[in-house]
């Protein structure tokens, strides 16, 4: 039996033929991010009065989740202001998220429709749309990225994790691929796209790139590790530190990503695993609510 996908991975690894997918994605992320520009720039320019440091989520689709984070939020974290900036392809969910914020007094901001059909460079673009069309205009103090299913569930600080450091979050490391073969001695690393956490004036000079490296093995926001990450010593950078939080819905137990015993990552929220399944969906749901958010008396969505 033939199979394709090895033959697509074999003619992608001509380095002509990766050359010219390279090129690609970089015409369409460069097309990206000029697109309006002016929108980033107005919403800076109405942030900047609020506050000096800011975690953006970018929302993908998925309106319960960003009814619990932003729920979470404001009932667990108060020195840093979250903004949901959204990369949905659904024109209901966007209407959704923005409703969501606007009840619960959450900065909002729709992004450009996103070209990308790879999830890895949808999301890393659309990182860098906000860093070079908002966060550099804010000049903030301190901003970063949270996934939009990464929740606090108990009081957190992103501020007092990041201290006097340059950043803060969790730290991966290069996985081989069909491109990469990764070396036992490679010293690379980068922060989770869904936790990085930065003091600008730290890195503000730096040439930041979010986008997934698979040349270099790395994920969503890899392309941090040349102009950033390889240049800050360890003590420059807090690692959060990653457990499992056991929950167990109708005798499946599952555990799920826990960063410092506070930010509960539900991740695959809508597209892998028993999420894949409504009814498990909707009772983790009620379990989250129940179990960290007073209750679903301030749900706004239901599944």
């Amino acid at each position: 039996m033939i199979n394709l996908k090895h033959i697509e991975r074999s003619i992608r690894r001509n380095h002509l033929v990766w050359a010219t997918l390279q090129y690609r994605d970089l015409l369409v992320y460069r097309r990206f991010r000029g697109r309006d520009v002016e929108s980033g720039r107005a919403f800076a320019r109405e942030a900047k009065t609020g506050g000096a440091n800011f975690c953006f989520a970018v929302a993908f689709n998925t309106p319960w989740v960003v009814d619990a984070l932003t729920k979470a939020w404001v009932t667990y974290t108060s020195d840093v202001m979250l903004v949901v900036v959204d990369n949905s392809s659904s024109i209901a969910a966007r209407k959704a998220h923005q409703e969501i914020c606007a009840k619960r007094g959450i900065p909002y901001l729709e992004l450009p429709k996103n070209p990308e059909a790879n999830p890895a460079r949808s999301h890393g673009i659309a990182m860098n749309w906000v860093y070079y069309n908002i966060v550099q205009y804010l000049e903030p103090e301190t901003f970063g990225f949270i996934d939009h299913d990464c929740l606090p569930i108990e009081p957190f600080s992103l501020r007092a994790r990041l201290g006097h450091r340059a950043a803060y979050g969790w730290r991966r490391f290069p996985g081989s691929n069909y491109y990469f073969t990764k070396p036992a001695d490679d010293p690379g690393w980068f922060l989770w796209a869904g936790l990085c956490f930065y003091r600008y004036a730290a890195i503000g000079n730096k040439m930041i790139d979010f986008r997934p490296t698979m040349e270099n093995g790395m994920d969503t926001g890899g392309g941090n590790w040349a102009p950033v990450y390889s240049k800050l010593r360890p003590e420059h950078v807090g690692f959060a530190v990653e457990t499992q939080t056991l929950i167990d819905i109708d005798g499946h137990r599952v555990g799920y990503q826990t960063f410092d015993g506070a930010l509960l990552h539900i991740g695959g929220a809508s597209y892998k695993g028993l999420s894949t399944q409504l009814d498990y969906r909707r009772k983790l749901s009620d379990h989250i609510w129940n179990a960290y958010l007073g209750g679903s008396k301030d749900r706004l969505v239901a599944i």
